[in-house]
């Protein structure tokens, strides 16, 4: 999936004159160069359009000529590598070699930290020695007995607007608010998950998710863009709100 900025660059050099960035969104989308999670994806366009210049100056690939309206930099040397693009050849040397496994363990470890940051001293959460049956973190209130049993499925890349896509064993999943399911984006531009994640109680999961494989395996498909993917929506939270959507789902058990 192309960057903001690159299908940015694409949009304006087909268009041949200086574009809004609500029209650069609006045309990159209707060509399907662009597949959002968020709802003011025009807003991310134009503030990574902004930070570009303010960061490359000359060598940056667009100008500014008005408010929010952006051409392609002339004066820019594009045959060469700009700092940002070698920077990027950089993050993803590294993460080309991080093992599926190493990956899954940050993502999974990253979660555990935001749940404890943000758990108000409500909840506990522990790693299991072993995740046999697909649990990577279980988590319980405090002075309380029962738990909520958490399977992670993350997926690493620089571009947290493009549609996300994990599948799940059945054989796994569970018919019963003691689970539950996070899918995260580990955006490497940033080092960190995305700002938003997927929180689905197992019940909704087994019941929403698409059948493949003859029903051995549970797709999940999220973003805005088709039709398919937005009955996710309700499921998208704030990853600082992740505690408090556990401690609700403790709740029903």
């Amino acid at each position: 999936m192309a960057s903001f900025k690159d299908v940015a660059f694409k949009v304006l050099h087909e268009a041949g004159q200086p574009l809004h960035s609500k029209k650069i969104t609006e045309i990159a989308q209707q060509q399907g160069l662009l597949v959002t999670a968020g709802n003011t994806p025009w807003a991310t366009m134009n503030a990574q359009l902004v930070v570009d210049i303010n960061k490359n100056g000359s060598q940056s690939r667009f100008v500014k000529t008005n408010p929010s309206t952006f051409y392609i930099n002339a004066d820019a040397n594009t045959s060469k590598t700009s700092p940002e693009e070698k920077q990027e050849k950089k993050k993803q040397a590294i993460i080309s070699k991080v093992s599926s496994k190493q990956k899954g363990d940050i993502a999974e470890a990253r979660i555990a930290e935001l749940i404890t940051l943000y758990g108000d001293t409500e909840v506990s959460c522990f790693k299991p020695l072993s995740d046999d049956e697909g649990i990577d973190l279980i988590v319980k209130p405090k002075g309380k007995l029962k738990s909520l049993f958490i399977q992670i499925k993350s997926r690493f890349g620089n571009d947290p607007s493009e549609i996300y896509t994990a599948t799940v064993k059945a054989s796994g999943a569970v018919d019963n608010y003691s689970m539950a399911y996070v899918f995260c984006y580990f955006d490497t531009n940033d080092g960190d998950v995305w700002d938003y994640l997927w929180f689905v109680p197992a019940p909704d999961f087994i019941k929403m998710s698409n059948k493949l494989q003859g029903g051995s395996m549970l797709g999940f498909v999220a973003g805005r863009k088709q039709s398919e993917s937005n009955k996710w929506d309700e499921y998208l939270i704030e990853k600082t709100d992740l505690s408090e959507a556990i401690i609700k789902q403790l709740e029903k058990i």
